[in-house]
C-alpha cells in the first residue's frame, strides 16, 4: 500500500468515518483498513459486553433478553463469554422471537413454502442427491459423542423452558388424533389374536384409534377393545417389582403401570368395554381370547 492511500485512510477516519465507509472510499478490505488504523493506534476501543448483565451457569455464560412478541424471557448462551455477547446483540438487532413465537409465525401463510410444491424434476434430483447419504456408517448419530450431544441439548432446552412440555405434548396428541402418525408396530402375537377372532366369526379392527391412543384390537359388534400386554414390555406385576427398571423402555415398572392405567381409563371414559390380556396368562390358557368373547356375548344376550 502506498503512503498516499495510508494517509487517506487516517484522514477519513479522523473525520469520523467508519471503517466500512472508508472501504467504499479507498476500495480496500476492512481487515486491511483496520490494520492501518491499529498500526497508528487509532482504532476506537469499544466494549459493548461491559454494558450487559452476563451470568454464568456451570460452564456456560448466558444473557437474558425479552421476546419481542410475547415478552417472555429468553436465554442467549455460550461457553465463550464474547460469543454469548455477540449472539445477544445479533438477536436484538434481528429482533429474534422465542422458539414458540417463531414456530407459530411459520404456520399457514407465514411459512415460506406455503402453497408451493416441488416439480417432479426437482423431486428426482433431491431423491438422487440424498440416496445413500447419512445411512449406515455415514450416519454420525452412530457415534456416541453425537448422541450424547443431542441428549444434552434436548435436556438443556427442557430445563430452560425453551421447549414447552405442555405445548409439545398437546401438539403430539393432536397429531395422533388426526391420524397423521400412521406407523404402528404390530406384534406377531397381536396378529395371531386378530386371526383367532376372525375364525370365531367376528370382524375385528387392529390398531384402532381412541382419542390420541392406539388400541391393539377392537371388536365393533361387542364394543370390546382387547389390549395385549407383553410380560416384559409392560412389566407384568406377577413377575416384576415396582422398582424394576425396564432398559428397553427406559422406565421403571411403576411408570409403565401408571401410563397403562391412564390409557385404560381414557379408553373406558369413551364408553368402550376393555380387557387386558397378559402374555403369561395367554400362554397358560390358549382359549383365553375365546372365553373373553363368550363372556361378552353372554352379557349382551342376557341384557333385557
Amino acid at each position: 500500500m502506498d503512503i498516499k492511500t495510508e494517509k487517506k485512510i487516517i484522514s477519513e477516519y479522523k473525520k469520523g468515518k467508519s471503517s466500512l465507509e472508508i472501504v467504499k472510499i479507498v476500495g480496500l478490505s476492512k481487515p486491511t483498513i483496520l490494520k492501518v488504523l491499529n498500526k497508528h493506534n487509532l482504532v476506537r476501543k469499544r466494549d459493548r459486553c461491559s454494558t450487559l448483565d452476563i451470568k454464568k451457569e456451570g460452564e456456560r455464560y448466558y444473557i437474558t433478553r425479552k421476546c419481542p412478541k410475547c415478552d417472555k424471557n429468553i436465554k442467549t448462551t455460550s461457553k465463550d463469554k464474547v460469543i454469548a455477547c455477540r449472539n445477544y446483540f445479533n438477536a436484538i438487532n434481528s429482533r429474534h422471537n422465542c422458539v414458540k413465537c417463531m414456530s407459530e409465525s411459520f404456520i399457514g401463510k407465514g411459512n415460506h413454502f406455503f402453497g408451493k410444491t416441488h416439480t417432479k424434476e426437482s423431486l428426482k434430483k433431491i431423491s438422487k442427491s440424498k440416496t445413500g447419504q447419512y445411512t449406515g456408517d455415514k450416519n454420525h448419530m452412530k457415534q456416541e459423542k453425537y448422541r450424547q450431544m443431542s441428549r444434552d441439548i434436548m435436556r438443556s432446552n427442557w430445563d430452560n423452558g425453551i421447549l414447552d412440555k405442555k405445548v409439545i405434548s398437546e401438539q403430539m396428541k393432536q397429531t395422533q388424533r388426526s391420524g397423521k402418525i400412521k406407523s404402528v408396530i404390530v406384534s406377531k402375537r397381536e396378529k395371531e389374536i386378530v386371526k383367532e377372532i376372525k375364525q370365531l366369526g367376528y370382524d375385528p379392527i387392529n390398531s384402532y384409534r381412541v382419542d390420541s391412543k392406539i388400541c391393539d384390537v377392537y371388536i365393533p359388534s361387542l364394543n370390546l377393545i382387547i389390549e395385549y400386554f407383553g410380560d416384559y414390555w409392560h412389566c407384568n406385576p406377577k413377575k416384576y417389582e415396582s422398582d424394576f427398571f425396564n432398559k428397553k423402555k427406559g422406565k421403571f415398572a411403576w411408570e409403565l403401570w401408571d401410563y397403562d392405567k391412564k390409557k385404560i381409563d381414557l379408553i373406558k371414559s369413551y364408553g368402550y368395554n376393555l380387557e387386558v390380556v397378559w402374555e403369561g396368562d395367554l400362554k397358560l390358557n390358549n382359549k383365553l381370547i375365546e372365553i373373553i368373547i363368550e363372556n361378552y356375548v353372554t352379557k349382551l344376550t342376557s341384557t333385557p
